[in-house]
Formats: C-alpha cells, structure tokens, sequence
C-alpha cells in the first residue's frame, strides 16, 4: 500500500472513530436541598432520549430534553451584542431575565423552575452548520437556584467528542469588570467549585496590563487600587490557580478594564443610608460595561435615563415648570412627575421599589443638548428621602462628562464601605 493510501485511510478511520465516540445527551448531578433535580442525578442519551438544540439568534442556545418521563429545558445566553463563543460564562442570572450585559442560564422542567438564580457556565464546543442549524455543542454548567441555594451541575452534548461527564473541579475568576483610576476593586473567584467540597487553595497573578499589588494573592477575594492611566484607559488581566488538596488544579482568567479618571463617561451610581428604602442601604454603579443606559428628554423639561442592568432602574429629573433645565441646584424637589408647578421633580426607583411621595434636591454640574433636544451631556448629583424620612438615597448620573469631584469622592467612600463590586 502506498505512503498516499496510507494516509488516507488514516484519515477515514480518525473520521470514523470520531463519529463513532461522539455523543448527544445531557447528564445532571443535583445535590440534597438543590430544588430543580430534587437531589438526583440523571443521564439521557439519544436515541433513547429526544434531546434537541436550536439557536435564539447569535447569543442564545436552547436545548430541550425529554423521555416518557422527563421533561427538561436549559437555556445558555452570552450578553446583548456578542455571540456565544468557547470560553467561561460567570455570574450568569435567570434567563432571560438577566442583565443584557450579563450571562443568561435556566434550566427547568418538571413542573419546578427558579425564581432568580445565579450560575456558571463553560461553552467547550460550539458550531452550526451552513443553515444555522447547531452542529455540535458541548457546554458544562452550574446553577444555584434563588442564588444561595445548593447547586445543580450538568453537562450537554450535541454530536460532541467531549465526554459526557461533569466536571468535578472548576476555577471561575469572575465576570470581566471596569473600574476607574484610584478606586478600589475586588476580584472573585467565590464560584470556583469542587463538586467532593475538597478544601480549594487560591493563587491569583496578573499576567498583563500596568502592575498592581493584590493585597492577598492567596485569598478568594484580593483587592486591589486601580492603577492611574492614560485618556484611552488600560486594562489588567489577572490569571487565578485553584488546586485541591489531592494536587488537581483548573485555571481561569479575568479582565478588569481601567478608565481614567478624567476621560468622560457615562454612569450612574448611586449609594443610600441604612433605612433608605430604594437603595436598602447598599451601592449600586452602572456603566456602559454591566447595563444599557438611555438617556432621553422628559415632559417635564428634564432628562431620564434609563438602566438596564443585572435589575432596571429609572432616574427622573425636571425642572420647575416652565423654567428651563440648566446648571444650578434645584431644592425642594418632589417626585417627579407629581410635583407641583413650583417644584422640580425628582425620582429613583426600580428593583420593584419606589416612594410614594418624596423629598429632594439636585444639582446639574452640566447639562448640554444636541439640535434635536437630546441630552449630549450630563452631570448631575442628587440627594432623596422617601416619604420624607430621614434616610437618603444619593447619587450621580453622567452622560459623556466627567464626574464632580465630591460626589465622586462620596461614591468611592460608599463603594469601599459597601463592597468594591457591588
């Protein structure tokens, strides 16, 4: 037989072999309290279960899985204008109710779904065919039902060579976050598992970017000051080790984007006192990095925005009526759009939380508009109390502008206070 024969039967016994080995199914491990799989663990394989998997456009991924039994459906979203790719996907929430710059992940069936979720997942393999059709998948997940609950593990294989076993250990060095120059961050590797709870030992190192000093590279959680950079900003990559006590190890990657402190910016941030009922006394910051902002001019006279983040949330704020929406403090404001004639109007709410009635005041640092009457820019910082108590929510809103110096002075003193990732 001939080298070029040889060769060629090379080849057609890989193809075969390859065809042969690949698999179509779904396997999940539940552990006890975990309340979709009810602490089982089951495995379905074609032909003697109809698994299917079909694209939601670029981003989304549905599989379905039944048998005369079992009825299931998992779905896997990579975040609004980017399209599922091999890599990790951390922090993932509900789908699709999760934030459109987030992961999206569920699964559920027999009649038991979560309310809201967080989870994990790793696309291994992924292609369609020439019609868009979905030709071999194979992703591992994680879920924790209402967030805290015990986790539920599962793979999914679609025509894949990738065996059909979940894995047992797995680092996940968090979502990929922005900071500002100055300001402290955190990263977190909180979701790294090992499904036997063997003790995990942590090890982060930056691998690009301007170097920074972790304040404990050996702990799940190191923080970190954000390195001062140029107008265009930077970004660092941090590379995390897990290993556990049997010497098995898995490694994962993070990016944490760095924005100068003096380039503008669009965000809203906003922090609350203890008792405040919209902010619950914690710190919330959006950028156009973790939510969708729009920004847009209300009946009022004044501007909305609009955020679309890992929850919704609305900013109002509007002028006097009749009197225009320029620079200057505007006291006594009630909620907008209930307020009197004389009064500005003002209002955060969202996370299914709102005040029936409020008191306030704002002050717009800078506001400009383009010939249409949109908002181009914005800075402006406010300060409500629901129902007139004393407790207060406090912010920020920014649109391409730069932020006043003591209000963010105030929001880096609440981040640090309430947790640099929040």
């Amino acid at each position: 037989m001939s080298r070029m024969m040889k060769w060629a039967c090379a080849l057609l016994f890989a193809a075969q072999a390859s065809a042969a080995f690949a698999v179509t199914g779904m396997k999940y491990i539940s552990t006890a309290g975990d309340y979709i799989g009810q602490g089982q663990t089951q495995t379905f394989v074609s032909p003697n279960a109809t698994i299917t998997a079909y694209t939601g456009g670029s981003n989304v991924v549905h599989v379905g899985v039944s048998d005369p039994s079992n009825s299931w459906m998992i779905d896997f979203a990579a975040p609004v204008g980017s399209s599922l790719a091999r890599g990790s996907y951390p922090d993932a929430a509900r789908y699709p109710f999760n934030s459109p710059m987030g992961a999206g992940l569920s699964m559920s069936g027999n009649g038991r779904g979560c309310n809201t979720l967080k989870g994990w997942f790793r696309v291994r393999e992924y292609a369609v065919d020439a019609n868009g059709a979905i030709s071999r998948l194979a992703i591992d997940f994680l879920q924790n039902c209402e967030v805290f609950m015990p986790p539920l593990y599962g793979v999914v294989r679609i025509n894949s060579a990738f065996p059909l076993v979940v894995p047992e250990l797995a680092a996940i060095a968090g979502a990929d976050f922005a900071v500002v120059s100055g300001q402290a961050a955190k990263l977190s590797a909180t979701q790294s598992f090992s499904r036997f709870h063997s003790a995990l030992t942590y090890k982060w190192t930056q691998v690009d970017g301007p170097a920074v000093a972790l304040d404990n590279a050996s702990s799940p959680t190191p923080g970190f000051i954000a390195p001062a950079v140029g107008v265009d900003g930077d970004s660092l990559r941090f590379r995390l080790d897990v290993t556990e006590a049997s010497g098995r190890s898995s490694r994962d990657d993070v990016v944490v984007v760095v924005e100068s402190a003096t380039a503008p910016r669009t965000q809203v941030s906003f922090d609350g006192d203890p008792g405040d009922y919209i902010t619950g006394g914690r710190s919330y910051s959006y950028d156009t990095t973790n939510a969708i902002i729009n920004f847009s001019r209300n009946f009022g006279g004044g501007v909305t925005a609009s955020i679309s983040g890992n929850t919704w949330w609305n900013f109002d704020s509007a002028p006097p009526n009749g009197a225009p929406f320029t620079t200057g403090t505007y006291l006594n404001a009630q909620r907008f759009p209930f307020q009197s004639p004389g009064s500005p109007g003002l209002s955060l709410y969202g996370d299914g939380r709102g005040c029936n009635t409020l008191t306030g005041n704002f002050t717009v640092h800078q506001a400009t508009f383009d010939s249409s009457g949109n908002p181009a820019s914005l800075d402006l910082s406010f300060e409500q109390h629901c129902e007139g108590g004393a407790p207060a929510a406090r912010g920020e809103v920014l649109l391409n502008a730069v932020p006043h110096a003591t209000v963010a002075a105030h929001l880096r003193a609440a981040r640090l206070r309430h947790g640099a990732r929040e």
